[in-house]
């Protein structure tokens, strides 16, 4: 072969490897993976936010072309053959972020007080009480016959492998905002529900957004539940302190910074004594408790020497909604509170 052949030859074997290399290009930037039929999380807004999370360790979706979903989770993969119909929520917040979604979960755990929190019942019917949130009743879950199972990484790893015998289980952390953003993401995309979501979360986000451009600069505020002869502060890190943030207050009660150390038994709380609130001095303070621990505490001389208490900036709140929710319906709700008490 002479050498005219030979460089018509080399020509033509580059433009075929350049042409394999541009339309490999093109077909994956369509979202779909071609050895396995999977449409990635790219191919929609919700699944897409749920997918950036996980790249810091938060949950993520993946929809396949045959209709069924592999849920990354704090437990690891779960495939589920379509999008659930029988769920039982496990925690507060999913089932605050499933009603939010039109969906009414079979199974729903609550506290040792109600079944389900007070600002969520006119809004679910026709579900099964499965028992206290920390605790759930295995045999109740078992015979719903549930396709999913939401559990709480925090809180539900002792019974693992109990719920995963019953039914596909996935585990979410409810500590932060952000973790209920991403949990609430990958929910709407799994329930075929993105539309809903959205409009969710763009009006959650605006009321933020208007309630942040309206505060009196930055407020020094802590949220702290009233014992008998203690307190528990939640910490920086918690679905409440993040929202707070997120309005312009400053949370002021940072552990990271603090001797003091998460209470055992509790997810996102410390327990602290008198003279390490009153060290903390806040300028705004949201309590609640029981009325007798609220008017002893009200009543006492080093209590009132704080700056919130001093001032009337204290806030007594319903601890469902302000600790318990920590859902999109529960923001929103303390939204309506937290602008005129920061404003007034």
């Amino acid at each position: 072969m002479n050498r005219k052949s030979l460089l018509w030859s080399f020509i033509l074997i580059m433009t075929l490897v350049l042409a394999g290399c541009g339309g490999q290009t093109a077909g994956n930037t369509a979202g779909v993976t071609e050895d396995t039929g999977q449409t990635t999380a790219a191919d929609n807004s919700s699944a897409q936010d749920a997918n950036d999370t996980n790249a810091a360790g938060g949950p993520s979706i993946t929809s396949n072309t045959d209709g069924s979903f592999v849920v990354k989770s704090a437990w690891g993969e779960t495939t589920l053959p379509s999008s659930p119909n029988k769920i039982v929520a496990l925690h507060f917040s999913f089932t605050d972020e499933l009603v939010s979604l039109g969906v009414t979960p079979v199974g729903i755990a609550g506290s040792y007080n109600a079944e389900v929190l007070g600002y969520l019942k006119d809004k679910v019917e026709n579900y099964t009480f499965v028992g206290n949130h920390q605790q759930p009743n295995l045999e109740v879950i078992s015979s719903l016959q549930p396709d999913l199972i939401i559990a709480n990484a925090d809180v539900h790893g002792a019974i693992r492998d109990d719920l995963e015998k019953i039914a596909p289980t996935i585990a979410l952390y409810t500590n932060g905002y952000g973790d209920m953003e991403q949990n609430f993401a990958v929910l709407g995309t799994l329930l075929g529900k993105e539309k809903e979501h959205d409009q969710v979360m763009n009006d959650l986000n605006q009321n933020i957004e208007q309630t942040h451009s309206q505060m009196n600069g930055t407020p020094k505020v802590m949220v702290v539940k009233v014992l008998e002869k203690n307190f528990y502060i939640w910490m920086k890190t918690s679905y409440i302190a993040t929202l707070l943030e997120n309005i312009g207050a400053e949370y002021s009660f940072d552990e990271t910074k603090s001797n003091q150390q998460q209470t055992p038994g509790k997810i996102d709380v410390a327990d602290v004594d008198l003279e390490t609130l009153v060290q903390e001095n806040p300028d705004y303070l949201v309590i609640y408790g029981a009325q007798a621990d609220l008017d002893k505490w009200m009543g006492n001389s080093s209590f009132q020497s704080i700056n919130a208490v001093k001032n009337n900036h204290v806030l007594v709140v319903n601890d469902e909604v302000w600790a318990l929710g920590k859902g999109p319906l529960s923001g929103a709700e303390i939204l309506k509170e937290a602008l005129p008490f920061f404003t007034k």
